[in-house]
């Protein structure tokens, strides 16, 4: 909920100084308020799954997030995907079954909870990248703060629990990492394609084990570190085709 408030407070300070009041007018206020209902929805659902899964777990199942926002790229934004970038998002999809392993006895059903998660994320980019034909990324950034804001202000109140000193610095923490890294995304999606920056997610991965090993001790068992690496290797080959793509136009 920090992050959102931290939406607020910057798109207020920063686009109210620069356009005033006007900023609010957007060109497409239901395409606003969607994108923030969704990141809203995407940020519940990752808080949940981080306190019951590791760290190593859920970032191997996030990897599977530009798979899912490349395939949703097609009917929303009308981009063109062959059947080497379909086959490579089905080979990430094996990899996807392979680390949450359903019908096996050792399914977590909370692995679920970064599986919606990451479908609910791509659908909020997309759809940024749509806003972006209408609103300029000020209007976007606030947009995303205030809707964010009143949803979880509707929310909060029934799970509030007052944090300490150190509760307190560490959700100031996250939300300013929140923001920061939530406003450079808004802006690179106004000024590239969804599917070319898809593969810099797959960085995250690798700081997401290390910092759960170093913080938590959790390290991935041998059929995620598979699983992960195929969805890995089908978002790279993803890559390759987009760029290969692009310069044969």
């Amino acid at each position: 909920m920090d992050t959102l408030h931290d939406f607020a407070a910057y798109g207020l300070a920063v686009t109210l100084r620069r356009r005033g009041r006007w900023v609010l007018q957007s060109n497409a206020p239901l395409l606003q308020i969607t994108r923030g209902l969704l990141l809203a929805g995407e940020i519940l659902m990752f808080i949940v799954a981080f306190r019951h899964l590791p760290l190593a777990d859920i970032q191997a199942i996030s990897g599977a997030g530009p798979l899912v926002t490349t395939a949703l790229s097609v009917p929303i934004l009308k981009e063109t995907v062959g059947l080497r970038r379909w086959g490579a998002i089905g080979v990430g999809l094996i990899g996807l079954l392979i680390i949450i392993r359903p019908g096996f006895a050792e399914f977590e059903p909370l692995l679920l909870l970064p599986l919606v998660g990451i479908v609910i994320y791509a659908l909020y980019q997309v759809l940024t990248r749509v806003a972006a034909r209408y609103d300029d990324p000020d209007t976007t950034v606030l947009y995303t703060g205030l809707v964010g804001l009143v949803a979880m202000t509707l929310i909060g109140p029934f799970f509030w629990e007052t944090p300490d000193a150190r509760g307190f610095g560490l959700m100031v923490a996250v939300g300013l990492l929140g923001l920061g890294g939530h406003a450079c995304l808004i802006k690179a999606l106004a000024l590239a394609p969804a599917s070319v920056l898809q593969p810099l997610n797959y960085t995250m991965m690798v700081w997401a084990v290390l910092f759960g090993y170093l913080f938590y001790d959790d390290l991935p068992d041998i059929p995620t570190v598979i699983g992960a690496a195929i969805i890995v290797a089908s978002g790279l080959y993803t890559f390759h085709r987009e760029r290969v793509r692009a310069e044969e136009k």
